[in-house]
């Protein structure tokens, strides 16, 4: 049993609830549920103002139908003879100029409103970008082992930018209709009571209608949310461990988890738009609706002589003006639902407070500090394993300016102690004492600026090294010029064993090293790691695993600098590799979460003990590595070119280490960067394709790309443009006819053919965004490794395209469409009759619209300019934050949190930058298109009644020509109302476009290595031998400095070879070109005799299986985990705990309440490191393969763990060929030939004993892990 299964009282409960659901919000914070909180006192007057006059604008439309209906008093008077045609034509005039006067006023709101909301929305999302990632750097660690870095990253990616589009363009639009709405109902009570009550039921039906669609549509968004999460995360996952991913064959598994994800949120989500639909639908039906009771009622009002011909027309064309205006944001609707949905979940997670808040300045600051530690009675349970107690009881102290060591088994709590020391997590009993002190009672970022760390899992982040170190001493060196700080950097780097290295790169200091350090080696970010730690001069160092990824000669140089360091700090070792704690003033020896024995190395070797066994499974065959026999070396054929340096000229490999250091971008290494920021200047960089694509942006290319992409929904896509093209055509007729039947079956007309247009267009708009996720994440998971190289193919940049991106397509999906396509057939129906009907004003009517595209076009460019230079600055902050996430525990321990929140305030200015000048110039263009109506309106105002009084048209003909003019002028405006919108669906189309079509052309015409495709034969089953034939390679951004130079090896089938050298020196590398990651820039490698990028690479990996030194672990259970190893679909329980039994987890597994079904959290957060270890290796045994390839397999384990896994790797290489990169030479010891590597050379090679009888250089890599 690796750990206790215990029952926890109330208080122990509570504490673990507090952990996972925080603190009780605080009455004072409640404001923060709502959007305005984040807004300053200059936003709410602005909002406020805006507000103000987006209502103003919308009461002022409905006057047009009122002056309208004075217009027909006029000429009813005039044709009546009860006026003179003088006092006619002055009343025209007059008139005619309250258009010129609307026409003013509109522009004037309707611009100043705009700009209002947008300048607003702009700085409030910026707001809450900086709140949520502020609220997430605030929480404790248990709340991220329920938070997976997806959703997070969703949350700042994607619904922010939802809620910003709300607030910038949909709120204003909705507001300026409501105010509409509810002006056209008042006048029409002022106007004629009786009748506008009779009217009044289809605006009831359509409140109560809206009110409750809207809230069910919301509740059914919120449902989806979390499976459109699930898939980010998915999605998130495979892309941060595409390798893996590629390795394991985990593209068509892991592709159908993502749409499974998808398709859930689709089908909720499109309950979500048919239930909008229906309340569109009803919207549209209610102007025809509205006529139809307009003339039944008002002929008998007109009989009884209770109203007027010119009120009944008022009272008709403005209750008509509202419920269009209402029809005219429908488009806007399923947007308006999204904002509500993502503006409640943003807040819900931003009302929540952090138990252990390294923000809070409350606390106890100590003046001085010696470094005494003690746990006192310390008992711990992890939130979300609450059945198991990880620490039970446990008491020991750790000296000032003493090494203490903790050593023990995988799980047995050795973790734990500094999780709990730094206050990642609470312990459930007990306390933990620093110089007396509770640390419950001291400031919290105060005490961990007392800590350094260096964790088992080196993380970098995604910058230069020089900034990655210096950021050990953040904050205090913030002040500090890079020319001050540099010094203590290179003194941090020499002390770490990594300065040489560094110095050997082009770039030096300035290098970058990529996502997540993958330029860089293992060990070369370890020791950057360490770098980091020391820069921070820290009181307490704690050592989790410090060197596990370090060759024998760095760590023993390392190991000698750590030792020095720690005479001057109190230093917590972790470690399984024993040979760097002997020399510890204090071991503690844990076993199953309590202390078995504690001494020094002497005392525990003369207890004989659990220490004295894991020694002993760590003593290398010392005897041999001592013998002074055959001092002679053996001989060696000249064609093996193998070079027998001794152990002095290990010294000048530290100056050429180049394995990973080759795969440095292009782009990184061809600019300085003496910024601090955390991202390349070029992480964000949109690729050549998208380029090149963008130059020939054009809303038709976007269009036809579109369509594309909905090509399998084609009959529900002419279905809905069928309705459109029919819901169009409905409108102006109701202009025409005055029989209230009519009207009636044009309502019921109007009503099906909008509902259709919703249920059509609903359907193709959810398949849309899952068919193109789809498409690109299986285009992503189909691409050759270089891609993922690229700066501008970061996990973030690739993450932002899958939820930002499409989501931005919506602009111009099937709904929009379909909208502007009926608004269009209501132009062209309305065209079509006035010129039938008065061909010489219809003319004039007609000539004004172009004027309103015109302008609406204008705003379209301008915003596609717009967002085209704010886009790039948008990916650089989603990037930086999605790095964020993912080191979040990074971040806590060197207390980085109010720089990186600044950093990412940076980015979001700068995203900010410009946007003021675009804005005032789009809004200026949407005013205009909206005011132009009103001016055109007076135009034919004066026109039309200028031919009325010259008795050439009659009323009919006017009215017929005017309404054409005022419907069609006004839908014009309202299609560019989507113009933000249709602007992000052009840019993120050609985004997706280029990124689809590059995926396109390298698997149709490029004969490289691919992953998916199957260009290569098939190859039975194979024997294993293998063959390098003088393989050069070097990384396409540094080709004159190859990784690999010359090397020559065969390997026989079933063979155990064992490859060893510092780090750099192309270790890995072989491993990746086995697995057609890349392929060689000169030779070839075969295996069983043919060249291995001839085969089927799909086929060649699944006769491979890789443990890699860092373990992946995938959110789900642990059954699923292991179960991606196997080739079939289908694996039993009992193969899987077969495997566990050999990778020696079974134990763990069955300790478990959930067994196989445990959840093992964000990326197995909820495992050890070494727990995370075996199931890997578990996952690799599983697959059967016929080679097997381990890096680095058992760096994680403890020694107990090792040999047990050790021999069952052994036992399981039999019969297949395997290739095993070591530092821990005891593991290697049996293999058939040990290969040891230097600058890409083979320099040595032999069994185990031939190399110690040479006493060359594996001999003397031997001498630094032989313990006492």
């Amino acid at each position: 049993m690796e750990s206790h299964i215990v029952d926890l009282s109330d208080q122990q409960r509570s504490t673990l609830d507090l952990q996972t659901h925080g603190l009780p919000p605080l009455v004072e914070n409640r404001g923060r549920r709502s959007i305005l909180n984040h807004t300053t006192w200059t936003d709410k007057v602005i909002l406020v103002f805006s507000f103000i006059t987006a209502i103003a604008g919308g009461v002022l439309n409905p006057f047009i139908s009122v002056i309208y209906g004075q217009l027909v008093g006029v000429f009813g008077d005039y044709a009546a003879s009860s006026s003179s045609s003088s006092h006619s034509r002055e009343l025209l005039v007059t008139y005619t100029l309250y258009y010129v006067y609307i026409a003013v006023a509109i522009f004037v709101l309707i611009y100043g409103s705009t700009v209002g909301f947008y300048y607003v929305g702009e700085r409030t999302a910026r707001s809450l970008r900086k709140a949520y990632l502020e609220t997430i750097l605030r929480q404790n660690m248990a709340f991220f082992d329920t938070h997976e870095p997806g959703t997070i990253s969703t949350r700042i990616m994607s619904d922010m930018g939802t809620i910003q589009e709300g607030i910038t363009g949909k709120i204003s639009i909705t507001l300026t209709a409501v105010a509409t709405f509810g002006a056209a109902l008042v006048i029409a009570l002022v106007v004629n009571w009786k009748t506008a009550l009779v009217l009044s039921p289809t605006f009831v039906i359509m409140v109560i209608l809206g009110t409750l669609t809207g809230t069910y549509a919301t509740k059914l968004h919120d449902r989806a949310r979390p499976a459109g999460d699930q898939a980010f995360n998915v999605a998130q996952e495979a892309l941060s461990t595409i390798r893996h991913v590629f390795a394991f064959g985990l593209q068509s598994h892991l592709t159908a988890k993502y749409d499974e994800c998808l398709d859930k949120a689709a089908r909720l989500n499109l309950k979500s738009r048919n239930i909008v639909s229906l309340m569109i639908a009803w919207s549209s039906a209610v102007p025809a609706l509205v006529y139809a009771l307009c003339f039944w009622a008002g002929s008998q009002f007109l009989v009884e002589g209770g109203t007027s011909v010119a009120q009944l027309t008022t009272i008709a064309l403005v209750v008509t003006n509202g419920a269009f205006a209402i029809v005219r944001i429908a488009p806007s609707t399923q947007g308006l639902v999204s904002t509500f949905s993502s503006a409640g979940t943003v807040l819900r997670e931003l009302a929540r407070r952090s138990p252990l808040d390294p923000f809070d300045s409350s606390g106890q600051v100590l003046e001085s500090l010696k470094g005494d530690v003690e746990f006192r009675g310390v008992s711990l349970v992890y939130p979300q394993r609450p059945d198991h107690m990880v620490m039970k009881d446990v008491s020991f102290k750790c000296p000032a300016k003493k090494t203490t060591a903790i050593v023990g088994s995988s799980g047995s709590g050795k973790t734990s102690a500094i999780n709990l020391l730094e206050r990642f997590y609470l312990p459930i009993k007990g306390q933990i004492y620093l110089d007396g002190v509770d640390i419950g009672s001291l400031q919290l970022q105060w005490l961990r600026s007392q800590i350094s760390l260096v964790g088992q899992k080196p993380t970098l982040f995604n910058t230069s090294i020089f900034e990655n170190i210096r950021y050990g001493a953040l904050p205090s060196s913030r002040s500090l010029s890079k020319e001050d700080i540099t010094q203590d950097i290179i003194v941090a780097a020499k002390t770490a064993d990594a300065h040489d290295f560094i110095s050997a790169l082009p770039d030096g200091y300035e290098t970058q090293v990529g996502e997540n350090g993958f330029q860089l080696s293992g060990g070369q970010r370890q020791r950057i790691s360490i770098a980091r730690a020391l820069m921070k001069d820290p009181t307490i160092l704690l050592l989790d695993e410090a060197t596990s990824a370090l060759d024998s000669k760095s760590e023993s140089i390392v190991q000698s600098a750590l030792n020095a360091a720690g005479a001057e700090r109190t230093t917590i070792v972790i470690a399984h590799r024993l040979s760097t704690i002997v020399n510890a003033d204090n071991i503690i020896v844990m076993s199953h979460g309590v202390i078995a024995e504690q001494g020094t190395h002497i005392q525990l070797m003369a207890l004989d003990g659990l220490y004295a066994s894991l020694v002993r499974a760590q003593q290398v065959e010392s005897s041999l590595a001592r013998d002074p026999i055959n001092d002679r070396e053996i001989k060696i054929d000249d064609d093996e070119n193998i070079d027998t340096m001794g152990l002095d000229s290990i010294k000048s490999i530290q100056h050429d280490e180049m394995e990973h250091l080759n795969r440095n971008a292009s782009h990184s290494m061809n600019e300085k960067h003496p910024q601090t920021t955390m991202v390349s200047s070029t992480s964000a960089t949109t690729t050549t394709v998208e380029t090149e694509a963008s130059k020939k942006l054009s809303l038709g290319h976007t269009l036809a790309f579109l369509a594309r992409m909905n090509k399998e929904e084609w009959r529900a896509l002419y279905f809905g443009l069928f309705c459109s093209i029919f819901a169009g055509l409905g409108i102006p007729g109701n202009q025409v006819n005055i029989l209230a039947g009519v009207f009636l079956a044009l309502a019921v007309v109007a009503f099906l053919f909008q509902l259709g247009v919703g249920i059509s267009f609903g359907y193709t708009a959810e398949k849309l965004p899952k068919r193109v996720k789809h498409r690109c994440f299986k285009s992503f998971v189909a691409e050759k490794v270089e891609f993922f190289d690229e700066d501008a193919n970061s996990t973030g940049n690739l993450l932002s395209t899958l939820s930002s991106d499409v989501g931005d397509l919506a602009g111009l999906s099937g709904p929009v469409v379909g909208g502007v396509l009926t608004f269009i057939a209501t132009i062209l129906g309305g065209i079509i009759i006035s010129l039938a009907i008065g061909w010489k004003l219809a003319l004039v009517c007609v000539a004004t619209i172009p004027l309103v595209v015109l302008c609406g076009w204008a705003r379209l460019q301008t915003l596609a300019v717009f967002d085209s230079q704010t886009r790039k600055n948008g990916i650089d902050a989603a990037s930086y934050a999605s790095e964020l996430i993912r080191s979040v525990e990074v971040v806590a321990s060197l207390g980085l949190e109010e720089f990186v929140l600044e950093r990412y305030g940076g980015f979001l200015a700068k995203q900010a930058e410009n946007s003021l000048r675009s804005i005032l110039l789009a809004s200026s263009l949407y005013a205009a298109s909206q005011s132009i109506v009103y001016l055109a309106a007076a135009l034919v105002f004066w026109y039309g009644g200028t031919l009325i009084l010259d008795h050439e048209y009659s009323l009919f003909q006017f009215f017929v020509c005017f309404a054409t003019l005022i419907s069609g002028s006004q839908i014009a405006g309202a299609i560019f109302t989507f113009a933000p919108d249709a602007s992000k669906a052009m840019h993120a189309s050609w985004k997706i476009k280029g990124l689809l079509d590059r995926h396109t052309a390298s698997h149709i015409k490029s004969s490289d290595v691919t992953t998916t495709a199957s260009y290569g034969k098939e190859k039975g089953r194979i024997g294993g031998s293998m063959s390098f034939q003088n393989v050069t390679f070097a990384y396409t951004s540094r080709k004159s400095r190859p990784v690999l130079d010359n090397f020559a090896l065969d390997i026989g089938a079933g063979q155990h070879v064992a490859l060893v050298g510092p780090s750099g020196s192309g270790k890995s590398t072989i491993l990746s070109l086995l697995e057609c990651f890349y392929e060689p820039t000169a030779g070839s490698i075969s295996i069983d005799g043919q060249d291995i990028y001839s085969l089927d690479v799909e086929q060649h990996r699944k006769t491979i299986s890789l443990v890699s030194q860092d373990p992946v672990i995938y959110s789900g259970t642990i059954r699923e985990n292991i179960a991606m190893g196997c080739l079939s679909e289908d694996v039993s329980d009992d193969s899987i705990m077969a495997v566990c039994r050999q990778a020696n987890i079974e134990s763990f597994v069955l300790s478990l309440q959930d067994g196989l079904s445990t959840l093992v959290g964000p990326g197995g957060s909820m495992l050890s490191g070494g727990q995370k270890q075996r199931i890997a290796i578990a996952r690799a045994l599983l697959r059967d393969p016929r080679i097997l390839l381990l890096d680095e397999a058992t760096s994680a384990l403890d020694a107990e763990s090792e040999a047990v896994i050790q021999a069952a790797l052994e036992v399981a290489s039999q019969g297949r060929t395997t290739i095993e990169v070591a530092h821990r030479l005891s593991s290697i010891r049996r293999a058939n030939m040990i290969c040891v590597l230097d600058r890409g050379r083979l320099v040595e090679r032999g069994t185990h004993d031939e190399l110690v009888q040479r006493k060359g250089r594996y001999w003397e890599l031997l001498q630094l892990q032989t313990l006492g």
